[in-house]
């Protein structure tokens, strides 16, 4: 067995502190286990600096410093794994139910509206705000954080107008149109201009915002201003049958 020495175990906790490991407790038992590894499988004729890079290699995928961001999202987040694997159980659910949904409304079959529907509810109630949640930890500022409530917000909107839409309820055409204009008036600019003001995302947001812009300029385009004339005629007609309902005559 290999013995190794106070000077190597000063370089290993020293390497480690370099890395960007700045948990006391994370540094100590990384060094405990890094030591043990080379204590049982260096040999004396083996370089020590050669046989510890490649053996630190295997704690981590790129850098060092992301054990100790995963101890920290552990310590401060404790269903961050759960809250990520819903959101991930969550988003593969609603796009299976929006597939097999879509095709049962191609083809007429009974259920079709259930599954579109609990798709809907599944990602705007559970996907998106678990997916706001996790990303919000990942960002340090909060104006960033803003954005990304903002986009989430207008991304559940959507939904919810499909939702109105798709059963034909009273105030869809003005819950969609609040979504495009939150999203046109409010959305977008806010995006634009937070990333226009960094040099290393200022290209991204150019492209990103004209797309958004050509997209729900599109989706405007294709949306009647006013209330449908079949929505009109409908309540008319529901008026005229509530007014005749009532009529004295009728008593």
């Amino acid at each position: 067995m290999y013995c190794i020495t106070d000077q190597q175990i000063e370089y290993i906790l020293n390497d480690i502190r370099r890395n960007g490991i700045d948990m006391e407790d994370l540094q100590l038992n990384l060094l405990d286990h890094i030591c043990c590894i080379i204590e049982q499988q260096l040999k004396e004729t083996d370089d020590f600096e050669r046989f510890y890079h490649k053996t630190i290699k295997q704690f981590y995928k790129h850098e060092l410093r992301e054990i100790e961001e995963e101890a920290i999202n552990l310590l401060t987040f404790k269903n961050f794994y759960a809250m990520k694997k819903a959101m991930l159980v969550s988003g593969t659910l609603s796009v299976a139910g929006f597939i097999v949904g879509s095709f049962f409304k191609i083809m007429h079959w009974p259920g079709a509206s259930f599954l579109l529907i609990a798709a809907i509810l599944t990602v705007s109630f559970i996907f998106l705000p678990l997916l706001f949640v996790l990303k919000t930890k990942e960002l340090s500022n909060s104006r960033d954080k803003l954005i990304l409530g903002l986009g989430t917000l207008a991304g559940m909107m959507y939904f919810v107008s499909m939702l109105f839409l798709l059963n034909h309820w009273n105030g869809s055409h003005y819950v969609w149109l609040t979504t495009l204009a939150i999203t046109f008036f409010v959305v977008i600019p806010a995006y634009f201009f937070t990333g226009i003001r960094k040099p290393e995302t200022r290209m991204n947001t150019i492209v990103s915002t004209i797309l958004l812009v050509a997209a729900t300029g599109m989706q405007f385009t294709l949306t009647a201003l006013h209330k449908p004339q079949a929505q009109e005629n409908n309540s008319q007609a529901n008026n005229a049958q509530v007014k005749k309902t009532n009529s004295p005559t009728n008593w």
